[in-house]
């Protein structure tokens, strides 16, 4: 009878680390499915013409870029009233798209240099809710969105920094890790200044 060798020890050896490695990574995947906080954005079904769409609230949702064909079911469907497009260097052709007139809510938001007028712009926008329902949405709706939607989090949901970076980078938008600058943004907006929106906002 062959006896096993060092080298048939080693081969099990290292399938069972593979094994059990795969069963650490399983388990950890299907715990956060199941544990994604109720108060987090919900996905929005069959909705493949608007990538990567979530409902943020009942007047507001999140998004990547649509196509044609999912901005008139956004206009037309969804009933969305004003788009904010954070994209620097792409328009939105809402006449073209839509059967109704939306207002051009457009800004030049840079990943890279996240910057205090373009937060305070959003956050007026949506401070009027009668032009919602609004969707904010940019190329990927994972890092511009992503920083408009934590802030208004922040502001308006009074949630903790934290909890909105939480939701930001593991909310299953697709968070880019390299841009650690927006989360940084967020940690490091002055208190006094989200106080002053809050009130600024809420008199409005």
């Amino acid at each position: 009878m062959r006896r096993p060798t060092l080298r048939n020890y080693l081969v099990l050896f290292i399938l069972a680390i593979v094994f059990l490695l795969s069963a650490c990574v399983t388990c950890k995947t299907t715990s956060t499915i199941g544990q994604r906080p109720e108060k987090w954005a919900t996905q929005m079904k069959n909705t493949c013409n608007v990538p990567n769409f979530y409902k943020i609230n009942n007047n507001i949702y999140r998004s990547a870029q649509p196509t044609e064909e999912g901005m008139k079911q956004l206009c037309d469907v969804m009933k969305i009233k004003t788009v904010i497009n954070l994209r620097s260097f792409h328009s939105d052709n809402y006449e073209k798209m839509c059967s109704t007139a939306l207002p051009d809510e457009r800004l030049h938001v840079k990943a890279w240099h996240p910057e205090d007028e373009d937060v305070i712009k959003v956050m007026k926008i949506l401070s009027h809710k009668e032009n919602g329902p609004f969707l904010i949405h940019c190329q990927a709706g994972a890092d511009r969105t992503g920083l408009m939607s934590s802030m208004y989090r922040v502001i308006y949901d009074k949630w903790t920094k934290e909890e909105a970076i939480e939701e930001m980078i593991n909310g299953g938008y697709g968070f880019h890790p390299w841009w650690k600058n927006i989360i940084e943004y967020i940690q490091d907006f002055p208190d006094v200044k989200i106080e002053e929106l809050r009130k600024q906002f809420q008199a409005q």
